[in-house]
């Protein structure tokens, strides 16, 4: 008998580049987890496990190679988080010791002070402590695990700078041995370039966090007292549970996937399928959690919840798609496995060779540092997944979502497109073709305003919007019938009707809406 898979889905903070995503996949890996996907960008880690006891031990051991995984740190999710906990912060921090640092070297900047070495050591100690608690923690762990990132080249870089510099300074070679700036502006710039480029990833996810935003709403619930009498009360959508039954009204987001038993509206289907036409429903019609209820109100039964849903099924698929790895992306890693040792190897190279025809150790060094830090952060471990992560966030702001990542590298191919309705290719909005009147322009306007701004359908907005004016007629009485139109009465005892030809029995159906009066 098969032992049956539990899929496990984690948020881990830490990963800088595709070397990150390649130790912590080769460690659960190496632990028994099968289909283990990791994403840079976003930090989502799921994999598939026999025992889901295991888990715990399992996220201990990831911590233990430089990161944090969120779901052991559930109680400080929801605080503040602490100072110098991300790259903006470390960068600020940074910043000012690092420009006072490069101060003295400015044209015509000679403040006497600052080329004193033991003064900049003082300056560039908090700078060096902060790049090291983070890029030499990470790059401690990795190089452990035999997967060295990135962080590497960037430790080695700042390190050298700073021995070197101390070395100069504790044995007083002079100013000629003195590099403290070089370890300060190393590890702001690269706290500064990982900051813009998490920023930029993220800008392009917010179309994706605006469908994630819509699972979460208040719905109205139904229940039965003692008395079998109908009890409506809000609740939290993220309760409900599936045979749950709910009251969705006019206006109102659709909590959940449910099936109408009571009552008809039209429905906005657009965040799913970008169709911009509202959809009629009624009685037995399924509705789709995240849709808007825009003119009508019905009682429905719940039928699906949480990751069950259909918008959540969608969220996923975009989520999977971001930690697929098309071809492009796969060459990368490859690459990138063999990336921090192939440049190491090439700074070691440059010294000796600088070393050798220079006869100077100070410019070879310099010329070695510059090779590291050039080379980091990685365009192939960082941009590429980057550049996928950025192309589906884009996609998603315009309303289009690839089901795996190989799409999105195979668009570029595409010549021609086939639309199957054309409501997808509309701006959502009706406007008014053409109209025919046998009174006045300007009064039949108004008659038609003051009558379709007492209407939620679609069509009646429209109209109210474009045909907006002063001087709207006070109803003695006005209603809407559902599936008719609108009938008012004005204070003179006047009868108007504003619906379809089937109000008026005539036999003309060129046109949307027909007005009447008595």
């Amino acid at each position: 008998m098969e032992t049956k898979l539990e899929k496990v889905q984690w948020k881990v903070e830490g990963m800088d580049c595709a070397n990150c995503a390649l130790t912590i996949r080769n460690y659960l890996q190496n632990q028994g987890a099968e289909n283990v996907a990791v994403s840079v960008i976003d930090g989502d880690v799921s994999f598939e496990m026999q025992k889901a006891d295991a888990t715990i031990k399992l996220a201990k051991g990831v911590e233990s190679l430089g990161y944090k995984v969120d779901a052991l740190h559930t109680e400080e999710n929801g605080r503040q988080k602490k100072f110098l906990t991300t790259h903006l912060q470390r960068f600020w921090a940074c910043l000012p010791f690092t420009a006072v640092l490069l101060l003295h070297m400015l044209p015509g900047m000679h403040i006497r002070f600052l080329a004193n070495p033991w003064i900049q050591l003082i300056l560039v100690l908090p700078v060096f402590i902060i790049g090291l608690i983070y890029f030499g923690h990470s790059a401690f762990y990795s190089i452990s695990k035999g997967v060295p990132n990135m962080n590497v080249l960037i430790t080695i870089g700042a390190t050298a700078a700073f021995v070197y510099s101390l070395a100069g300074t504790v044995l007083q070679l002079g100013s000629g041995y003195i590099f403290y700036e070089t370890t300060a502006t190393i590890i702001t710039l690269v706290f500064l370039g990982n900051y813009l480029e998490d920023a930029s990833v993220q800008s392009t996810q917010k179309a994706l966090k605006t469908l994630a935003k819509s699972q979460k709403v208040m719905a109205n619930m139904i229940a039965f007292d003692d008395q079998h009498q109908e009890v409506v009360f809000p609740i939290d959508n993220t309760q409900l549970r599936a045979g749950d039954l709910v009251l969705i009204k006019n206006g109102e987001q659709v909590p959940a996937d449910c099936k109408i038993l009571w009552g008809h509206a039209h429905v906005s289907e657009a965040i799913i399928t970008g169709e911009s036409i509202p959809v009629y429903k009624q009685k037995k019609d399924k509705l789709i959690g995240g849709s808007i209820v825009e003119d009508g109100t019905v009682k429905a039964q719940v039928t699906a919840v949480g990751n069950e849903t259909v918008l959540s099924n969608i969220l996923n698929l975009v989520k999977s798609a971001q930690s697929e790895k098309p071809p492009m992306q796969q060459m990368a890693d490859k690459i990138s496995a063999v990336f921090v040792p192939l440049v190491i190897g090439i700074a070691i190279v440059t010294l000796a060779a600088n070393w050798i025809i220079l006869k100077e150790f100070t410019p070879a060094l310099l010329r070695s540092i510059a090779v590291l830090v050039i080379a980091c952060p990685c365009a192939m471990g960082l941009a590429t997944p980057a550049a996928i992560a950025v192309g589906l966030g884009r996609g998603a702001c315009n309303g289009i979502l690839f089901r795996n990542a190989k799409s999105l590298e195979l668009f570029k191919d595409i010549r021609q497109v086939v639309f199957d309705k054309t409501g997808t290719l509309t701006t959502g909005n009706f406007q008014i073709a053409n109209f025919h009147t046998s009174v006045l322009e300007e009064d039949f306007k108004r008659i038609v305003f003051s009558l379709e701004k007492y209407s939620n359908h679609p069509i009646a907005k429209s109209i109210t919007q474009q045909w907006k004016m002063p001087g709207e007629i006070r109803w003695k009485k006005v209603q809407e019938v559902k599936g008719v139109g609108m009938q008012a009465t004005d204070a003179e005892g006047n009868t108007y009707e504003a619906g379809s030809n089937k109000m008026t029995s005539t036999s003309d159906s060129t046109h949307n809406i027909y007005v009447t009066k008595n």
